[in-house]
């Protein structure tokens, strides 16, 4: 390799002396680079020849086996070594171990830095950009952030007995009103029982001696608790006033058993007879009766409105569910059916438990009879089945929580159970055992947290499975959804 030859002036250069300089605090205005520089001879004859990389040692001399001679310029510029190498003291600015260089006394910067940013002691081995090799607290686990599982009691907090309790599949004579009164129906006879002060008292009069065969078969209260609907099994209706302690009003409109009845407010409700039919009313109107609803062709069991009073579900001995429009209909079908929106077929019994969600709009389970022992969830927005649990007993009756996304269903044949399942998920949270009989009957208190079964073991019991307190937001929403 031919060495260039050096001009005369550039000869006479004295060596240049490298410097290590620190940014002090005057000097902020270099903000993106605080680690200590090296400052490099500004002639160019210090990076020649001009066509190899001064950092580095050409490929040609590798691979030469001759030894090769380092020019004299270079040796003139660099007092350290035959090649110019970059000591890394970004990484080892405070390592004094491989420090070369010292830093003058007067400049207390580092020692700031180190001290109040960077914590490092003086007695340790560091470097600026090493890996933090401490121990750092666990993160905790992702069961350790999960909300701890509430207590629930397996076992009822009050039991009540209700001698006279019919055990039969079609009939639904117990509700838990607003009001904190609990209307039950045994036979001939109607009771209502104070939960505040555990007092008792008879509502109805006994229907006509003369008709041994008739008794009430169905009864709900309002939303608000003021108007109870009392159903008999001869098809007549009757509106019992919780302000005026007496009867405002009686209806027949069915020849047949009142099988079920369900408010949508506190003036419109439904309620599904054995003649088939099921019947819009109003008590503002003078004949309560708005229209009426045709489509299955056996008993209607079970009716719910949604929270929207926008859907009517009904499930009947047909082993068929109707989710009804109830404003605007449908105007391809006939006059008969112009409000069913959607059909569901999948059961193969009775269907008399239907629920709908009030925390997921347009989810609906509904519970199949002996012959079936399944719970379905479908979704009315779509006209979909979401998913389908085999509960190995009669389903008989189904509820969701307001406070939690839970529904809690009764049993029948053959393990007369009360369970609990989270939803989506429809995992069994518990179940609850003290019936002997069929669990025929479910009601909630006014606050959501305990709920009443009724059974055919004449008895009622009180469960204590929800937590009472809402959060002002929920208890909020709620509120709003009941103005109309």
């Amino acid at each position: 390799m031919q060495q260039e030859q050096i001009p005369q002036q550039q000869q006479n250069v004295t060596p240049k002396k490298y410097q290590l300089t620190t940014p002090t605090k005057d000097k902020k205005q270099n903000k993106t680079n605080q680690s200590t520089t090296i400052q490099s001879p500004k002639n160019n004859d210090f990076y020649s020849p001009k066509n190899v990389n001064p950092w580095k040692t050409p490929k040609s001399l590798l691979k030469s086996n001759h030894k090769q001679n380092t020019p004299d310029h270079c040796i003139q510029a660099s007092p350290y070594s035959d090649r110019y190498i970059p000591l890394n003291v970004s990484r080892n600015l405070f390592n004094k171990q491989i420090q070369p260089f010292e830093i003058e006394e007067e400049n207390q910067y580092e020692e700031l830095l180190s001290e109040n940013v960077l914590e490092i002691d003086e007695n340790k081995h560091v470097s600026i950009l090493n890996f933090n090799k401490q121990k750092h607290d666990k993160v905790q686990s992702s069961k350790q952030l999960e909300t701890p599982k509430r207590k629930i009691d397996t076992l009822p907090i009050k039991v009540l007995d209700a001698p006279g309790l019919e055990d039969d599949f079609y009939q639904d004579t117990l509700h838990w009103g607003k009001n904190n009164l609990i209307a039950v129906g045994l036979q001939r006879c109607v009771y209502l029982y104070n939960v505040d002060n555990s007092k008792v008292f008879q509502l109805a009069e006994p229907i006509n001696n003369n008709e041994l065969s008739a008794y009430y078969t169905s009864l709900q209260w309002n939303t608000n608790g003021q108007i109870l609907a009392i159903g008999c099994c001869d098809g007549s209706l009757k509106l019992w006033d919780y302000n005026k302690n007496s009867f405002n009003g009686s209806m027949n409109l069915s020849n047949k058993r009142i099988s079920t009845i369900s408010w949508a407010n506190p003036n419109i409700f439904a309620y599904g007879s054995k003649d088939k039919t099921i019947n819009i009313c109003d008590v503002r109107v003078p004949n309560y009766q708005i229209f009426q609803l045709l489509g299955h062709t056996q008993e209607v069991c079970g009716v719910t409105f949604d929270g929207n009073e926008l859907q009517l579900a009904s499930g009947g001995n047909d082993n068929k569910v109707f989710v009804w429009q109830m404003r605007g209909g449908n105007s391809n079908n006939n006059n008969n059916n112009q409000y069913i929106s959607w059909e569901i077929k999948s059961h193969k019994a009775a269907i008399r438990a239907l629920a709908w969600n009030p925390n997921s709009c347009g989810i609906l389970a509904t519970g199949g009879g002996n012959q079936d022992k399944t719970i379905k969830i479908h979704s009315s927005l779509t006209n979909q089945q979401i998913t389908s649990i085999n509960c190995d007993s009669q389903v008989c009756k189904l509820r969701f929580s307001k406070i939690v996304n839970e529904l809690v269903s009764t049993h029948g044949y053959e393990k007369n159970l009360v369970c609990l399942w989270q939803y989506p998920t429809m995992k069994r949270v518990n179940q609850l055992e003290g019936h002997s009989e069929r669990v025929l009957y479910l009601s909630a208190s006014p606050d959501e947290s305990t709920i009443l079964t009724g059974s055919g073991d004449e008895t009622l019991k009180f469960w204590k499975i929800f937590p009472s307190q809402v959060s002002n937001n929920i208890s909020s929403l709620f509120s709003m959804c009941e103005i109309r």
